[in-house]
This record gives structure tokens, sequence and C-alpha cells, in this order.
């Protein structure tokens, strides 16, 4: 896409060197010009786009707001593409149809401190400077009925915790059925699990936002201090993330569940509709 963007800016270069003829405007004709390159320009890109979304679901190199998987395991990266607007986000999905909430078996894990979230930036003072850092903001506290969570949307996160003794994050994965069964999403395409640390939850001291608990330090420093604070409590924190896709214009709304093979019963389960953008 580089190459072609690069291309186009060359045309844009070589139609400033053209001679008009005397009786005809000089920037008129050059600025008609440019608008057809960056017109070209754009276009290449929406291809390029689209070319990368087919590439992806074949080879899982790359993906458009879904977890690429690393040697660290899944993560997610926020690539908003051009041809999806704010306007798209659907909202989030509402409660579970009875054929699934009735099939969710919840594991005894005594979840808790639930909250809904975006991830952003925030910031602090120190003396007279005013630094930002990034984190799970706008937290909306939710409450677990059993070991189910409130409807969630594109862009959302969820956060919450759960007894450290009788989990093991292991042992668990995640599985994700559309309402009307048509589709059953695999590993690459399911939300995202524990993309977030500790540092993204105990906000630097003297934060805007006010959450707490705080701590100072750098980034890893913050996430060392809040698991120390969760292990003085004999808790465990587990976060997902939603993806979007761009195509989805429509939405779509899934019954997931963190699922454990073993015991065959549940951690985690939500309901999420997936549509082009996380934010409204």
């Amino acid at each position: 896409m580089k190459h072609s963007i690069m291309t186009a800016m060359g045309l844009a270069l070589v139609a400033t060197s053209f001679t008009a003829p005397a009786d005809a405007n000089p920037f008129k004709r050059l600025k008609n010009k440019v608008e057809e390159v960056k017109k070209e320009v754009e276009e290449v890109e929406e291809a390029a786009d689209a070319v990368g979304d087919m590439v992806d679901a074949v080879s899982g190199d790359r993906r458009v707001g879904g977890p690429v998987i690393g040697s660290n395991g899944p993560t997610t990266r926020t690539r908003y593409p051009k041809t999806a607007s704010h306007g798209d986000w659907k909202g989030r999905a509402p409660a579970a149809p009875a054929k699934y909430a009735g099939m969710t078996q919840c594991e005894n894990l005594n979840l808790g401190n639930a909250f809904i979230a975006k991830a952003g930036e925030y910031t602090f003072s120190k003396g007279l400077n005013t630094e930002t850092r990034s984190g799970l903001i706008e937290r909306e506290p939710v409450q677990p009925n059993g070991c189910t969570l409130p409807g969630v949307g594109s862009g959302d996160v969820i956060y919450v915790e759960v007894d450290r003794g009788n989990f093991n994050t292991h042992e668990y994965n995640m599985q994700c059925v559309s309402f009307d069964g048509s589709q059953q999403l695999d590993r690459a395409w399911v939300p995202p699990t524990n993309n977030y640390t500790g540092k993204d939850v105990m906000l630097h001291t003297g934060n805007s936002l006010g959450y707490e608990p705080t701590a100072t330090g750098s980034n890893s420093t913050r996430s060392g201090e809040y698991d120390k604070w969760l292990k003085s409590r004999g808790r465990e924190m587990i976060t997902f993330n939603m993806p979007y896709l761009h195509t989805d214009k429509g939405g779509t709304d899934f019954y997931c569940q963190y699922y454990n093979d073993k015991t065959g019963k549940s951690a985690v389960a939500f309901t999420y509709r997936r549509s082009p953008v996380g934010r409204p």
C-alpha cells in the first residue's frame, strides 16, 4: 500500500510539471489534478484494506480488530479502517437466549469487583508537569448473575476478579456462538483474554479519574504492585476485550463463555455484539 501511495503522490508531482495553455487557469487545473490523485489514494487504501482482510482470514498473520497470536499469547491491534465511521457502532448485546443461558454451568469462583470499561488515556500531575498514561477508563461497575455478566459491544473491556486458589487460566478457553447458531467463532476471532495487566487497572497516583487503588512509578512497577494487592486478597484478575469487524455492518450478537473443558463449567459468560467500530 505504501508503494501505491508513493506512486500516487508521484503522479501529483508530475502533474505540477505540465504546462497549461495560455488561456487556461493553471491553478484550477492543478487543483483538479490534486483532487483526482487524492481520490486515487483513497481508493488504493480501501483496496489494500480489503486485500489485507482476505489475507488475515487465510493466514492469521494480521487481524482487523481481532487477536494476533504471537509468542506471548493473543494481543489485539486497534486499526480502525477508513471505511467505518463511529456511527456504525451497534451498541451492546441483550441478554442471552434461554437455550444458551440454560446450558451454562458456573464454576464456583466467587466473581466480584466486575466492571465494563474502555481502553484509553488519563492524566496525572507531578509538580508543574501533567503526564499522560494509558489504562482502563470509563468504568461501569456491574453485578454478575452467577457467572454471567451483562451484554457488551465492540470496544468494551470486561474486568472481573475470581478466587485465586480455585482458578487456573490455562484450563479455560473462550467459546462464542451467534444467537441464531449460524456462526461459531474460532480461536482467532473470539474476544481475547488477559490483554491487560495491573498497570491498566492500578492507575498512577493522582490520576484525573479518581480511581483507586493507585501506585507511583513505571508501568511495570504498578503492575507488580497490583499483583501484590490481588494476592493479599486471595484474588486474580481476568480481562476480555471485544473486537470489531468493519464488514459486519448490521452487528451480530454472540453468546460467549470462558469454558473449562475438564469440568464442563464456565468461569465467566456474557453476550457480545460485534459491530464495525468500538465506540459510539
